[in-house]
């Protein structure tokens, strides 16, 4: 419910970004790639955002440096700014 209140697009995907990384931080990952368990469609269903909402977010994430993606995941570049546009702070 926390993921669907009002929060802006950016802070419901670092939010979701932080999640995963924190409910896989006891696994080994294989490196540091952060494996994205669900496709663009289902992280946009979970969030309650349109696919072209979390396309775009993903799209300024990593155009700000804060994430890197690949085929099957994410890099973290910046975990702090990630925490801290998930906790509302710009």
């Amino acid at each position: 419910m926390v993921l669907l209140g009002r929060h802006s697009a950016e802070e419901k995907v670092a939010s979701f970004l932080i999640g995963c990384r924190d409910r896989l931080s006891g696994i080994e990952c294989g490196g540091e790639i952060l494996p994205l368990p669900m496709k663009q469609l289902d992280i946009a269903d979970y969030l309650g955002l349109t696919i072209e909402m979390v396309s775009r977010t993903f799209t300024k994430l990593e155009r700000d440096g804060v994430i890197r993606t690949f085929t099957r995941g994410v890099v973290l570049l910046d975990a702090a700014r990630a925490e801290a546009l998930s906790a509302g702070v710009s």
